[in-house]
């Protein structure tokens, strides 16, 4: 996986780096923030669905829209973006009632964009890839969490590891840290600066750790969906 996504993100930046060159005049450096709606795709080596809802978290970051011709551009960014997810039941490995975990990420799309013009602005059409690197996060439950005949608190860190025997006690094991998948937007633009828009990302990187080396049979992949404003300088 780690070699798929070195090429993937080389590939990105090689090809960003040769459209940009012709047309550094006409780049456009943007700021977006908004809101983020984050969820998981979750099965347990038994093929049951896990019963998650989603958890909101901030989306900020930096776009540049390359002109390629016509009305469409590239647009590299960098993110720093919120997710996780909520849990009524069953959180944290079937101990913990109302189960909230929040984690952060570095994500890195490339959308090609298509901007047709229109009331004096340009609607926004785009589809790409998406790669992203778990950093750190929290999680919360309404009691506290009995391990054997330990008790640990209701709150504490979650991680990323690509193997469960690299997990922390009272830590929670949130999945690998590499994120790939497929990013979609849509929005308007108002006169060439300020815009506003729907974005989803769906994940297509199982996330679930292995067990000693061992490949497990559940899947965990990410989904999230918000809105952002953004302004182009």
């Amino acid at each position: 996986m780690k070699k798929t996504l070195s090429a993937l993100i080389c590939g990105v930046a090689v090809l960003a780096l040769s459209v940009a060159r012709p047309a550094a005049a006409q780049t456009r450096v943007g700021l977006q923030a908004g809101i983020n709606f984050a969820d998981v795709s979750a099965k347990n080596e038994s093929g049951q669905k896990g019963e998650t809802s989603p958890m909101a978290g901030l989306r900020i970051g930096l776009t540049a829209d390359i002109p390629l011709g016509g009305d469409f551009f590239l647009q590299p960014g960098a993110f720093y973006v919120q997710k996780g997810f909520k849990q009524e039941r069953g959180g944290y490995y079937g101990l913990a009632n109302d189960f909230r975990v929040k984690v952060s990420y570095i994500d890195v799309p490339l959308h090609l964009l298509y901007k047709p013009a229109l009331a004096g602005g340009r609607l926004l059409f785009g589809a790409g890839p998406y790669a992203a690197y778990g950093t750190d996060g929290t999680w919360t439950a309404e009691n506290t969490i009995l391990i054997g005949d330990i008790m640990t608190d209701n709150k504490g860190k979650t991680i990323f590891r690509n193997d469960y025997s690299e997990g922390e006690f009272g830590n929670y094991l949130y999945g690998k840290p590499w994120d790939f998948g497929l990013g979609l937007l849509a929005g308007y633009e108002f006169g060439g600066r300020i815009s506003a828009q729907l974005n989803m990302q769906l994940g297509i990187a199982n996330l679930e750790p292995e067990t000693s080396g061992t490949r497990r049979s559940g899947s965990l992949y990410n989904r999230s969906f918000g809105l952002a404003v953004g302004y182009k300088f």
